[in-house]
């Protein structure tokens, strides 16, 4: 079953205000186990909001509307659903007692306006609203279909205030479409794998297959400032199922992508890094020269001052690196080894240096030089070219030195 959720509203479509409805309302349907295949943002506008539904209920089973429900001369959504599917507007009394009580328990003077509030579509029925004076509306429409005979489809129309939408969303909809439609029984289960060291087109080429879309479980790619996501997503009756279902695509994944791989679920790099470091009961401390604290930074979260392991010490130097030899970030390596009395420390630096490169018109590109001393003493160097998006740049040159760090923490034993 698929569903399409719709927005409306010109502070929506203006830019004005961030949709945060659909996402929410994206999850819920998940849960059900409801496979949400499109997010429509409309303005205030009668003829778009008819198109919109027309488009919406011809192609999908659920369509779940969020705004125009107001008093208001824009609020348009009882009207649009009555004018696109032939459905006038009738006067609901119970609807009206609703409203009229919540203006009397707030001891207000109820508008004439509110009662556009009471006016609902031929053949639908009433959505409640505990709190609120916009009342949602049920309505289910026909179309003949040459595949099926008859195309069903079942709109929801929700006022655009949150707090109201979730609460009708959860006491009425999903307990409809739970005991009308038979949904609930399954849902959908998604399992991410964290990448860090290919690009998404050099991914794609080994795993051409899992990421067809007709493939059951389904894998997705997204990136995120640098770091790829390979989402497994499966519809289950509960999580051991969805375990079974993704087992033979994880282990697939896991092999082909096991040198690049560097977390599971929610983690990020810098969370690895952390864990590594607490479970070796270690300390690091790390020297950035010439462009601000980007990986101590990342790193800082979470830590604790007082703790036995993780971060000890960061350290930003306002300097340029003189050249590309290494020789400068191992003497600071080794001074910050010395004084600091951590168990590693990490000197990062960049040449040509990054800071003189982020506002020339071509891709930045510079070489990321890193010095990492380990408990023993023992001095490794590493060096690579990073190039990327102006805006992504200084999250790339990090991501890249924590990926480095977190291979070195690993291999010291």
């Amino acid at each position: 079953m698929n569903a399409e959720i719709i927005s409306i509203g010109d502070e929506l479509t203006s830019g004005q205000r961030l949709d945060t409805n659909s996402q929410i309302i994206s999850r819920r349907l998940g849960d059900l186990g409801i496979q949400v295949r499109f997010h429509t943002t409309i303005g205030d506008e009668l003829p778009d909001n008819i198109s919109a539904f027309k488009i919406a209920a011809g192609r999908s089973d659920v369509v779940i509307i969020s705004g125009g429900l107001g008093p208001t001369a824009d609020d348009l959504t009882r009207e649009a659903l009555a004018e696109a599917f032939d459905r006038p507007l009738e006067f609901r009394p119970e609807a009206m007692e609703h409203i009229e009580n919540l203006f009397k328990s707030r001891k207000r003077e109820m508008p004439e306006r509110n009662r556009v509030q009471a006016l609902f579509p031929e053949t639908s029925t009433i959505i409640p609203n505990p709190h609120g004076t916009a009342p949602g509306i049920d309505l289910q429409v026909e179309f003949p279909d040459p595949v099926r005979s008859v195309h069903r489809c079942r709109l929801f129309a929700l006022p655009g205030v949150p707090a109201e939408m979730l609460q009708m969303l959860e006491q009425t909809v999903e307990p409809r479409l739970i005991s009308d439609l038979g949904l609930g029984s399954q849902r959908w289960y998604y399992h991410c794998v964290k990448l860090f060291g290919l690009g998404e087109s050099d991914v794609e080429k080994v795993i051409p297959d899992l990421i067809a879309r007709d493939r059951i479980p389904r894998v997705g790619i997204t990136v995120s400032k640098a770091t790829i996501t390979l989402r497994i997503a499966a519809l289950a009756a509960n999580e051991e199922e969805f375990t079974r279902l993704i087992q033979d695509t994880l282990e697939q994944i896991r092999n082909e992508f096991k040198d690049v791989i560097f977390g599971e679920g929610e983690t990020e790099l810098n969370d690895v890094v952390q864990d590594i470091l607490a479970q070796k009961q270690r300390t690091l401390s790390i020297v950035e020269v010439g462009a601000g604290c980007w990986i101590g930074q990342m790193l800082s979260d979470g830590f604790s001052p007082s703790s036995s392991s993780g971060l000890k010490h960061l350290a930003w130097l306002p300097t340029l690196l003189a050249d590309s030899d290494p020789k400068q970030l191992v003497e600071l390596a080794q001074k910050y080894h010395r004084d600091s009395s951590s168990d590693y420390v990490m000197a990062v630096g960049f040449y040509p240096p990054a800071d003189s490169l982020i506002n020339e018109k071509s891709l930045p590109t510079t070489d990321l030089q890193v010095c990492i001393i380990g408990p023993a003493g023992r001095i490794v160097t590493k060096s690579q070219r990073v190039s990327g998006h102006p805006e992504l740049f200084y999250q790339r040159l990090a991501k890249t030195a924590l990926d480095m760090l977190r291979r070195e923490l690993l291999s010291d034993q």
